[in-house]
């Protein structure tokens, strides 16, 4: 009940798109509160492996601690009584993190089964976009002040530009600007959240803004994949590469990943 007026829930019509992508979504809790918002995201393996995408600016030293709120939903498009039921995992280890793209990946430890998220959970690991390349539309998915799972849309292309935040400026063309439209926004928690261009792969995750339910027309700003993914001068440690593409596939774009099914990797990994 935290999050504002205006958000939408994530199954409302609107949604119903997303409805995988929407399962990679999870918030993140450190120290009882809720952190930051991120996304399970798949690599040119296909396995599996429990990555969590966010925010930079989202990390500390609790990573032990995290906690990864899986679920956390109303039904419908209503705002439910009370607070719906929800799955989660504890505990999270750094693998890569980044300040001029703002990025952070961390692999899930805790409750895991197979080394992966467990099935009942019906998690999903969302695929992405590193070309760079200008979307038709974007489309947000976000827990706003820790609150359930809410979407938000932008119907125009997105523009890749260079932003200052809190005092930091991102790499030249390091972020995507959003503005949103259907009257939805972003929030503090919201932060770390993907952005989903219009085939539902992640192109960036939430850096800040200045969007709110009072200022609609104020921009997000996205650090973007193609920045992220292999900077001149980058390790493993800072970096996307190394751990989406790690048999150095060279894919530029991948598909998104339902544990349980057979996936033909020659068919999904798109090298242009």
């Amino acid at each position: 009940g935290q999050a504002g007026a205006c958000t939408m829930n994530v199954n409302c019509p609107d949604g119903a798109p997303f409805s995988d992508q929407k399962r990679s979504v999870v918030l993140l809790v450190s120290g009882g509160n809720g952190l930051c918002s991120g996304a399970l995201i798949n690599n040119t393996q296909y396995d599996g492996k429990p990555y969590v995408l966010t925010a930079n600016h989202c990390y500390n030293s609790n990573l032990p601690s995290w906690v990864f709120r899986f679920n956390w939903e109303s039904p419908d498009c209503n705002n439910p009584a009370s607070s719906p039921a929800y799955s989660s995992l504890s505990g999270a280890e750094l693998k890569a993190r980044r300040i001029g793209s703002d990025f952070l990946l961390v692999e899930i430890t805790g409750g895991l089964e197979s080394g992966t998220v467990p099935a009942s959970y019906n998690a999903y690991f969302s695929g992405w976009n590193r070309t760079g390349e200008t979307t038709e539309c974007t489309c947000g998915i976000h827990h706003p002040r820790g609150d359930i799972k809410k979407i938000s849309f932008d119907n125009q292309p997105s523009i890749a530009t260079q932003s200052v935040i809190a005092g930091v400026t991102s790499d030249p063309y390091g972020v995507w600007k959003v503005i949103w439209d259907r009257n939805t926004t972003t929030q503090q928690v919201s932060s770390g959240s993907s952005l989903f261009d219009q085939n539902k792969r992640i192109i960036g995750q939430l850096w800040g803004g200045q969007a709110s339910c009072t200022n609609l027309t104020g921009p997000d700003f996205y650090g973007r994949i193609f920045t992220s993914w292999n900077p001149s001068g980058s390790n493993s440690t800072n970096q996307l590469e190394h751990w989406l593409d790690p048999s150095g596939t060279g894919a530029l774009i991948v598909d998104g990943y339902q544990p349980g099914t057979v996936v033909s990797v020659d068919g999904t990994l798109i090298l242009l």
